[in-house]
């Protein structure tokens, strides 16, 4: 392989990565969707935001069991048939969530259910595949900055498909829709040589072992340190839709809330950008409590809401920048810390990890919102980032040793 003076380039440069980038990207764009598609929805329809409410949660949090769960079944069964039993379930169940949501909502909830936990477990996949298609070091490195960088683009196209898709199919077609453009993006995965390489290679190791199961990753402990970790970093994250409408709310500026979103993820580009170009030096098991700290110092200058508009929008750009590099750090760390015939599975557990910490986020800035009104705006990016630098220290290196790989 030819080397040049960005590891990122290198990554694009090598066979198949692009094409299994774009690919997984396709296919994770419902979980970018599936939100305000299924609220848009049910305002349609019953227009009752609180039942909106319950079945857009019931699917983030099928989601997240469903993806250490499937990764495992990946890790036994490889990932041409997990991905394209999944992908079919999960279109099935989005379609016919969307059909029930006005005349059967109990059913339609269950079905929110199936479609988080059938989502196809792409993200992970994919992460498993880094390791065999580009080599050990900086260029690893930019392998996993580059995938959390893209995934920052998914949340600004996901929101804007949304709205194009209502226009042009209605609120019902348009989360059929979305499940469409996950199962095609699995399915175009899946035609790879190199998935399909993964699973020839997991059927092997499956023939020649009596008993192939191997136990959850997430019972090592360094392993659960990561994935704690990991939580601690989609607090902010989560808490930032509140503080981004909350503060729209305070100054009376209409659109405010989707600049600061949108400035964030542009931040979050940026960050991907640099490490991609210039890789961290030293190993994830050092960094990753060094990038969870800059992640919560990056936050705290929203909490200053005296800021003028402009400069609390830059502000919101710049705590998007450390969001990719940490992210990197764990995938990178979680290739080490697993055994290869629990990668997958191992990736699922920190996917799920982030969504419940996003998910958290959100719940308790709303609710401290709702309470006490957008005053606290400062009090929740402050306890927000407190709570990434509490859990940042789980991810010290052990002084026993036996957290290295």
């Amino acid at each position: 392989m030819t080397r040049s003076s960005s590891p990122v380039v290198d990554v694009l440069r090598t066979r198949h990565t692009g094409y299994l980038l774009l690919t997984s990207l396709l296919g994770r764009l419902p979980g970018a969707m599936a939100a305000l598609a299924i609220v848009q929805l049910v305002r349609s329809t019953s227009g009752d935001f609180a039942f909106a409410g319950l079945i857009t949660a019931v699917y983030v949090v099928a989601g997240a069991i469903g993806q250490p769960l499937l990764g495992r079944l990946v890790d036994r069964f490889g990932q041409v048939a997990v991905l394209t039993v999944s992908g079919i379930l999960s279109f099935l169940a989005f379609t016919g969530m969307a059909l029930a949501v006005d005349p059967l909502p109990g059913l339609a909830v269950a079905l929110a259910a199936a479609a988080g936990v059938f989502t196809p477990p792409l993200e992970p996949a994919l992460r498993a595949l880094w390791p065999r298609l580009v080599a050990p070091g900086p260029q690893l490195k930019a392998a996993f900055s580059l995938d959390a960088g893209a995934q920052e683009i998914i949340f600004i196209i996901g929101p804007l498909l949304t709205v194009v898709g209502i226009a042009v199919f209605g609120p019902v077609g348009n989360l059929l829709f979305a499940g469409a453009l996950g199962l095609v993006g699995a399915l175009a995965f899946i035609v790879n040589p190199v998935p399909r390489a993964a699973s020839a290679s997991v059927q092997r190791r499956a023939g020649a072992a009596a008993h192939p199961g191997v136990r959850s990753p997430i019972l090592i402990p360094a392993v659960a340190r990561v994935a704690v970790f990991t939580f601690g970093i989609g607090v902010p994250v989560g808490a930032l839709t509140i503080v981004a409408t909350a503060s729209e709310a305070a100054r009376a500026s209409d659109g405010l809330a989707g600049w600061i979103l949108a400035v964030n993820a542009v931040g979050a580009l940026v960050g991907a950008t640099v490490v991609g170009i210039r890789p961290l030096g030293s190993t994830p098991a050092r960094l990753l409590t060094e990038c969870g700290v800059l992640l919560a110092l990056g936050y705290l200058p929203l909490a200053a809401t005296a800021l003028p508009m402009w400069a609390y929008v830059i502000a919101a750009g710049l705590s998007g920048l450390m969001l990719p590099p940490t992210l990197g750090q764990v995938f990178e760390r979680i290739s080490q810390l697993s055994p290869a015939a629990a990668l997958t599975e191992a990736n699922g557990w920190v996917v799920s990890a982030m969504t419940l910490g996003i998910g958290a986020g959100t719940l308790v800035a709303g609710a401290v919102v709702g309470g006490a009104g957008t005053s606290t705006v400062a009090w929740i990016v402050l306890g927000a980032s407190a709570v990434t630098v509490l859990l940042s220290l789980i991810a010290l290196p052990s002084r026993t040793g036996r957290d290295s790989p």
